[in-house]
């Protein structure tokens, strides 16, 4: 760009000239030009102030890039930039060197390098807080041996410390028979909250819903917890509703619940034990306000016996606080007793405990090593374990309640002439009440109806299966086919049932045929 180009000449009178903001002049300068550069015609734009004088040249060609980058100085600014970034490049990668290939550990078998990876490697897979934790993993191997350490270290180091603080621990007994087991919700709680502690439930041994909480278990959580307020609680602080120090982090629903003992407590026998207690200045809340349905715990049985020494009691097991026990303060609980076999979901059948009557025999038995069980009396674990017992030698002895209902797969099929058991969904079962013979005085030529209450939780049909006993004796299962003569003794039974589910089998009254 020439000095010619930049500059446009301005006389006097163009200053003081009052025009719009922007005129075009073409001069004869820039007319010489023209003819200069054979065409080469350029046309300038000026603004005019009246006061400032100020003027704007906007122009068609933007700057060279030698001006850009300092006109006349451009030649030496452009290799010191270049120098420059080469020395920060090498800087920056020897730095870099240097953090990641440091000198490895005298007792590591390799390079730098390979000492920076199996730092990696060993707590991708060797660490058992890892998402990736598999200590036999190819890789974690190799390292492992060039470390000098064992692959599965991290492991190794919990256990340690488990073992460490097991040993610290004082537990009130021998750890067994607590009376309380650990619940569903409860695991999953404790799972969670060890989780945020980098552990996991192996601490208490991989518990499952059901499994004993020992004394240990509770000096463990009672060590946990110390920090964080806790370390004080007994095994009633974590059941349901329970005081412990940690109810925020637990919740109310606890951790543990009573341990099972095939006994629960009855509304009848919660009313019966609140007016005793009344009488001796005490409340339910000895037994810890059960409701009914709650298990009724060997603590409880241990309360009961205690208060009752003083009233020629005392040694009461828990059937003698069945319906019909033979507690010795029978005269103060009555008949019904206070407490009910727990349902397991299965019930004797009158045809399974004729089956087993006959097995029995045969080998020199009775019923009474099952309580002499009536129809639709509870199926109970103990009872399980005392067939399973009884099976061994003839190839059984794994049976679940399960396998002795119908359809069942029990390895003493062959024996059964029919399930001992039936299964019913507790929950779903229906139920029959109100059992009655019609006419209730009838003679030989009457016939006989067998009338009752059905109530299906789900409304559904009744299909139940009616029952009919002379003198004590099955003999049909339709009135119509009964031969009677006077004095006869006459009852019937109802087994409830919807298609599916089984209810409890119920008994009517005898009637004697006049």
């Amino acid at each position: 760009m020439s000095k010619e180009d930049a500059t446009v000449p301005e006389t006097e009178e163009e200053t003081n000239i009052e025009a719009p903001d922007s005129v075009e002049i073409e001069d004869g300068s820039e007319q010489s030009i023209e003819d200069e550069n054979k065409g080469a015609r350029r046309t300038v734009t000026r603004r005019k102030r009246n006061k400032s004088k100020s003027k704007t040249i906007v122009v068609d060609e933007l700057p060279s890039m030698s001006f850009v980058l300092g006109g006349e100085h451009a030649k030496w600014l452009i290799p010191a930039c270049f120098v420059a970034m080469i020395l920060i490049s090498v800087y920056g990668g020897m730095v870099s060197w240097n953090l990641q290939y440091a000198e490895p550990d005298s007792t590591f078998d390799g390079t730098s390098r390979e000492y920076h990876d199996c730092i990696m490697v060993n707590f991708k897979y060797g660490s058992r807080n890892s998402t990736d934790h598999d200590p036999y993993h190819p890789d974690n191997i190799e390292c492992a041996e060039k470390q000098g350490i064992d692959p599965n270290w991290s492991e190794l180091e919990y256990q340690q410390w488990l073992d460490d603080l097991l040993s610290g621990l004082t537990v009130a007994d021998d750890g067994n028979h607590s009376g309380y087991v650990w619940t569903e919700g409860g695991i999953g709680t404790m799972t969670y909250l060890v989780s945020t502690m980098n552990a996991n439930m192996s601490v208490y041994y991989d518990p499952a819903a059901g499994d004993e909480f020992n004394a240990t278990h509770l000096a463990i959580w009672n060590s946990a917890t110390t920090d964080f307020g806790g370390g004080n609680d007994s095994f009633e602080s974590l059941l349901p509703g329970g005081d412990t120090a940690m109810a925020a982090y637990i919740g109310t629903g606890g951790i543990i619940g009573p341990k099972p003992t095939g006994y629960i407590w009855t509304a009848t026998g919660i009313e019966t034990m609140t007016i005793l207690g009344a009488n001796l200045g005490s409340n339910m809340s000895v037994y810890g306000d059960p409701i009914p349905g709650d298990v009724f715990t060997g603590g409880h049985l241990a309360i009961w016996n205690a208060a009752t020494v003083s009233f020629g009691g005392g040694n009461d097991t828990f059937e003698h606080l069945l319906p019909g026990g033979a507690s010795a303060m029978l005269a103060f609980i009555g008949m019904n007793g206070f407490v009910e076999i727990a349902p397991t979901g299965f019930v004797w059948t009158e045809d399974g405990i004729g089956t087993m009557a006959i097995l029995g025999a045969s080998l020199g038995s009775n019923m009474s090593v099952y309580g002499n069980p009536s129809d639709g009396d509870v199926f109970t674990q103990e009872h399980l374990g005392i067939w399973n017992g009884a099976t061994v030698g003839f190839g059984g002895g794994n049976d679940t309640m399960s396998a002795l209902a119908p359809n069942g797969q029990s390895a003493l099929a062959a024996f059964l002439l029919t399930p001992i058991v039936l299964w019913s969904n507790l929950t779903d079962m229906p139920v029959v009440a109100n059992v009655t013979i019609t006419p209730s005085t009838p003679t030989t030529a009457d016939l006989l109806s067998c009338t009752y209450d059905y109530l299906d939780p789900q409304g559904d049909v009744d299909v139940s299966e009616t029952r009919w006993y002379v003198n004590g004796v099955f003999s049909a299962t339709n009135s119509a086919e009964l031969s009677l003569a006077a004095e006869d003794e006459v009852t019937c039974s109802i087994l409830p049932s919807d298609g599916v589910n089984f209810g409890f089998r119920v008994y009517s009254e005898a009637v004697v045929v006049s």
